[in-house]
């Protein structure tokens, strides 16, 4: 599995935020915003190609988004009511998005076959989500997702952005060096 970085931002998810891989080298950029009818996010390469988009189709408590890969719609997926625990089914490319809003680590799975999984790591410059994609070519539509969850739990205030708690060591490739952490 491939590992991707996305930068935690606090609140809102506007402007660009690059996506690195392990040596640091941007690989994707994400672009957009949220909240506003026909609102998109899109994922490009880095020389700026768009790759996928999200785009909006509902607000209010349950949204919905439509996913296009290619320029072809591949999927949707509407937020689901949970307590800590969600489940999100992805409707068209039938993944089913497993995780904890509280935590901010998921896991992406299409039957018994892991996809992606995601979860925060602390760098000595910030946050990060760590994105593991088991298939290069599905990666501009994890990072769609991962942006999505990623932006659902900061808003409902559960998930916290907490760079001085006690880091336990994870399994990060060794290029990354000691700055990547799991957070606990």
């Amino acid at each position: 599995m491939r590992q991707l970085y996305i930068r935690q931002t606090p609140g809102v998810l506007n402007g660009v935020r690059p996506v690195l891989d392990v040596h640091r080298q941007t690989l994707y950029l994400i672009s957009g915003q949220f909240g506003w009818s026909r609102a998109q996010l899109i994922a490009s390469s880095a020389s700026g190609e768009a790759l996928a988009e999200a785009k909006q189709l509902s607000l209010g408590i349950m949204p919905k988004f439509a996913i296009y890969f290619n320029g072809k719609e591949v999927g949707s997926v509407r937020r689901t009511f949970g307590f800590w625990r969600e489940v999100i089914y992805i409707h068209g490319l039938n993944w089913v998005v497993m995780g904890n809003l509280m935590s901010g680590k998921y896991k992406i799975y299409h039957g018994t076959h892991i996809i992606a999984s995601m979860r925060p790591v602390d760098g000595s410059d910030g946050g990060y989500d760590q994105l593991s994609v088991a298939n290069h070519s599905a990666e501009p539509v994890c990072l769609l997702i991962a942006a999505i969850m990623d932006r659902w739990s900061k808003q409902n205030g559960r998930r916290r952005l907490v760079h001085n708690q006690a880091l336990r060591l994870g399994q990060e490739p060794k290029t990354l060096g000691p700055e990547y952490r799991e957070k606990e």
